[in-house]
């Protein structure tokens, strides 16, 4: 009961700072949920072509736009206001994935066709979210072809069971004006609001062959490849770094990057990150949790792979695209959801400057996110131990605590101290409020009145029934 009487004297006092700027403005930065279509929900039988029920069997298991559409809200509620999706462009029949392209100017039967591919671009609008869409740059008859591509352990597996695939060479400028009038006709034609390309050739500069008027987004899979002109780009040094932190306790965490880097742990050319966590005989759900937590803390973009909330898990080619479990247990989808109502309610600290103020090998990583506003700190306790760190308190905190929006800690600065000393068990993350003292007082007493006057309106409710009961 003390800790309910904290949180709602937390969201009383900030409610009143952020309430109204949170609720009529987008989300600050991409929170991306990646999708293979083919692999996320079967809702209509009737396009099925050349599907298995064998999962060990690269072929189709039937998946449709349908079937993404049908679960907008549940990929929403998790915080996901951007949509990438495998490729839709009509191909061979028995790829699942999508890279096998036999025509840029259809859409994928096998999916649903071009009139349900617009109703779940149209659906995803009216909810407020965006539709990004990964591009092939399998070579069709018109366009030259490349020598030599650049693919990564998984991309060799997937290319290896398809025929004859051959790779467009969008360093010639003939392949790149008529790529760009392709991809350009795509984009208007359906309202698509970004699109993204996993790279295989070096030294490519997206400006060259990318429409214009959408965002772009850059998929480095191998670190041989280099590549510059997209709105973002992920890097696979990063990548690997991520998955290996957060796949057990005690490793350093990467610094949040400051130029917009596309953060991510795992895409569709590459293992698992539950696959990492198994490999260190840790508990999935604990390290998605954490891992989520520091994607939603970076004030840049993120992608989260389909599954990952469920702890699908794969290193190969086609065991990394597991069938989607959406009926499995929702504990770290509950916990996703909750994180996101506290980011989102509180997104301008993602606007504001970040500072770091420690980031130990043994994985202990904490900022302060400085705004106009109210200030945030953000407590990543990764290691096997309970840690404690003195933060120190500045000059505009004098007279201010920390009070914690996830756990529920509150932390004054001791007489005579000029820090907050800040401690969390392993495995746990915090996000703390820079607030003022007086404010939670009085926003306790607000809270409790709520709490117990409602509880005693409940009590002479049910009593004055009782005695119209015994009256009769």
């Amino acid at each position: 009961m003390h800790k309910l009487i904290k949180y709602i004297a937390v969201l009383l006092i900030l409610g009143g700072v952020f309430h109204h700027e949170a609720s009529a403005q987008e989300k600050v930065h991409d929170r991306i949920y990646t999708i293979v279509v083919d692999r996320f929900l079967d809702a209509d039988t009737s396009n099925n072509i050349s599907v298995t029920e064998n999962e060990n069997e690269p072929l189709p298991f039937g998946g449709d736009f349908q079937g993404i559409e049908d679960n907008l809200e549940y990929i929403q509620d998790m915080g996901f206001d951007t949509l990438m999706l495998s490729p839709v462009f009509e191909k061979a029949d028995e790829d699942y994935l999508g890279y096998d392209v036999k025509s840029y100017e259809e859409i994928a039967e096998a999916y649903g066709g071009a009139e349900e591919f617009r109703n779940l671009v149209d659906a995803a609008h009216a909810l407020g979210m965006k539709v990004v869409v990964d591009m092939p740059v399998t070579a069709t008859d018109q366009y030259e072809t490349l020598d030599n591509p650049e693919l990564n352990e998984l991309q060799q597996q997937y290319y290896s069971g398809l025929e004859d695939v051959e790779f467009i060479d969008l360093s010639v400028p003939e392949n790149q004006d008529a790529y760009q009038e392709m991809a350009q006709s795509f984009v208007d034609e359906y309202g698509i609001d970004g699109l993204s390309m996993n790279v295989v050739q070096d030294g490519l500069n997206a400006e060259d062959f990318m429409p214009g008027g959408v965002k772009t987004y850059g998929i480095i899979g191998s670190e041989s490849v280099t590549a510059e002109g997209f709105d973002h780009e992920s890097r696979e040094s990063t990548r690997q770094a991520i998955a290996e932190a957060f796949s057990t306790t005690g490793k350093a965490i990467p610094p949040y990057p400051e130029d917009g880097e596309l953060l991510l742990a795992d895409h569709w050319f590459t293992e698992r990150f539950t696959f990492h966590a198994t490999e260190a005989n840790m508990f999935p759900g604990t390290r998605v949790q954490q891992l989520t937590t520091y994607l939603y803390g970076y004030p840049g973009p993120i992608s989260f792979q389909y599954g990952t909330e469920v702890a699908l898990n794969g290193e190969s080619i086609p065991q990394v695209h597991r069938q989607m479990d959406l009926w499995t247990d929702q504990e770290v989808v509950d916990y996703i959801k909750d994180i996101n109502t506290v980011f989102t309610e509180h997104q301008q600290l993602l606007s504001g400057e970040v500072e770091e103020l420690k980031s130990d090998e043994d994985g202990h990583y904490i900022v302060r996110y400085n705004t106009s506003a109210v200030d945030f700190i953000l407590n990543i306790n990764d290691t096997a131990k309970t840690r404690d760190f003195k933060i120190p308190q500045e000059a505009d905190d004098e007279g201010k605590m920390l009070s914690g929006m996830l756990i529920g800690d509150s932390i004054k600065v001791a007489e005579g101290e000029d820090s907050y000393n800040a401690i969390l068990d392993r495995e746990e993350t915090e996000l703390y409020a820079v607030i003022e003292e007086t404010g939670l007082n009085n926003g306790y007493v607000y809270a409790a009145l709520i709490i117990f006057g409602g509880f005693g309106i409940f009590i002479w409710i049910v009593a004055r029934k009782r005695k119209s009961k015994e009256e009769m």
